[in-house]
């Protein structure tokens, strides 16, 4: 009996060892890598960049070292709000693969830019980094008192550079201060006697119009135009620090705004090719005088 005993006991250390031996022989297929390309021009990184502008991503790839399968598709995917989005899905068979692409950014986003790489097995390889893609900076002005050619408590003329309201006593003989202002507001001038409320460049013909504006005297007449748009005023209230300002269409462009109301917004577009909005806040009863807000890339 101790002899079966025995023998048992040794059949069950062989298999142990057997057991042991294999379990040291194999090697865990980490399946197929993958790099970003990184180095000058490619960004590789998380990154902000604003709408309209392009960067540079691309990756190499190989297959396993170990199970040598083949690389056989690739994916490169945008996930936002939680939401993936697949960009490029491509299928091949191959022991390497690389790739790259230079992406613009035609629109606001925040989210991820991944890279999938599959194998033959099955395997995969990720990568990726952070995207936001912003609208320029912006700037507000909010609460400017302007008044008609009638109004003297009130100035007439409105600079986006310092966020100022200048009377016409200070612009006149001062072209350091007429190369500021980029819009004033007038209401019914004689050349248009029934326009009602605008807000007009300052070489627009019916400003020059006011004799009590004295423009025909300025040696600096900014070229500001304008566009109408469809933006509401709550719209407009809930822009933030970034926004992307509708594209400016000059074949449509004016010298002049036309008989605005309260909470109208107008696009325009300063000397200087800045993009901005004006808001009508108030139209007053007594007195030829309004209240705008301003919003305009930095």
């Amino acid at each position: 009996m101790k002899k079966w005993n025995y023998l048992f006991a040794a059949l069950l250390m062989s298999v142990a060892v057997v057991f042991t031996s294999c379990s040291d022989d194999e090697e865990t297929d980490p399946g197929p890598s993958l790099t970003i390309k990184g180095g000058a021009g490619y960004t590789s990184d998380d990154v902000t960049v604003q709408v309209g502008s392009s960067i540079k991503i691309g990756v190499v790839g190989t297959k396993s070292s170990v199970s040598g399968n083949k690389l056989t598709r690739f994916r490169f995917i945008l996930t936002s709000n939680n939401i993936a989005n697949t960009i490029l899905d491509s299928t091949f068979n191959s022991d390497s693969f690389s790739w790259e692409r230079e992406i613009t950014f035609v629109s606001q986003v925040s989210g991820r830019l991944s890279f999938e790489l599959t194998d033959k097995g099955g395997m995969k390889a990720e990568k990726g980094f952070n995207i936001i893609a912003q609208g320029p900076e912006t700037i507000k002005y909010t609460g400017i008192e302007l008044g008609s050619s009638n109004d003297n408590t009130l100035g007439s003329f409105f600079s986006t550079v310092d966020g100022n309201v200048y009377f016409v006593n200070q612009t006149t003989n001062s072209p350091t201060v007429q190369a500021l202002i980029d819009f004033l507001f007038v209401k019914n001038p004689p050349a248009l006697p029934s326009i009602g409320n605008i807000i007009a460049s300052p070489d627009d013909e019916a400003a020059e119009s006011v004799p009590v504006f004295k423009l025909n005297l300025w040696t600096t007449r900014n070229q500001t135009r304008f566009n109408t748009s469809n933006i509401t005023a709550a719209e407009f209230d809930a822009i933030g620090a970034n926004y992307v300002f509708p594209s400016f269409d000059l074949l449509q462009q004016t010298k002049r705004t036309n008989g605005l109301s309260v909470g109208n917004v107008v696009v325009f577009r300063t000397k200087s090719n800045k993009i901005g909005l004006i808001k009508v806040v108030d139209l007053y009863t007594k007195g030829d005088k309004m209240k705008i807000d301003v919003i305009m890339e930095k």
